[in-house]
């Protein structure tokens, strides 16, 4: 084998391990405080904030993901979240669009390479697409294609047995499932990143 070949090996392996560490340790830790939010914020709360019934949860949906420094990978365990608390539809995809197209990282680097105007134009521009895309799958009913999430009993025992188990414990119980569902998605997706790399 070339030693160019053995060179780009390796470099893509390192690649991927950085990388593969890097998410895992975001989607656990993101989907943790997603959890613990959850636990203090009543899902009744977060469903008249982001309610599709009025225009504001769209709104509400945008700033939220300008707010929130989360890459696609980070976005996807605060959007179960926001599932899990029956948020509307058409303001998940908005702020699903726009999580990681507004975060304070992007707009600051716009802002510093291009001059506030450009980052100003392109804010406007990303936030204006992003509720669009959210409102228009709402109304043409894309809702029906989401796979509903389960809601876990709040129940005090585990695995049948009377013993009694900590909120903390049951939060990061469900984080570790999500995880090792998600798991196959983000292997093959960060060996594609590492390979492109």
């Amino acid at each position: 084998m070339p030693p160019e070949t053995l060179i780009l090996l390796k470099e893509t392996g390192a690649m991927f391990v950085y990388l593969f560490t890097q998410l895992t340790f975001l989607f656990l830790l993101i989907s943790y405080l997603v959890g613990v939010l959850q636990h203090y914020i009543p899902p009744e709360k977060i469903r008249n904030i982001l309610s599709a019934r009025n225009g504001k949860g769209y709104v509400v949906a945008a700033a939220l993901g300008a707010i929130t420094p989360f890459c696609s990978c980070s976005t996807i365990p605060f959007l179960k979240g926001l599932m899990r608390a029956e948020a509307g539809f058409g303001p998940m995809m908005v702020f699903l669009f726009s999580s990681p197209l507004l975060n304070p990282i992007v707009i600051t680097l716009f802002a510093v390479t291009f001059g506030f105007k450009v980052a100003g134009l392109y804010f406007l521009m990303a936030m204006g697409v992003s509720i669009i895309a959210g409102y228009s799958l709402e109304k043409l009913g894309f809702e029906r294609f989401v796979k509903p999430i389960p809601v876990q009993e709040n129940s005090g025992s585990c695995c049948g047995t009377s013993k009694p188990v900590s909120k903390w414990r049951k939060i990061w119980d469900e984080v570790w499932l999500d995880f090792k569902k998600a798991l196959p998605y983000l292997f093959v997706g960060v060996l594609f990143g590492a390979i492109i790399h």
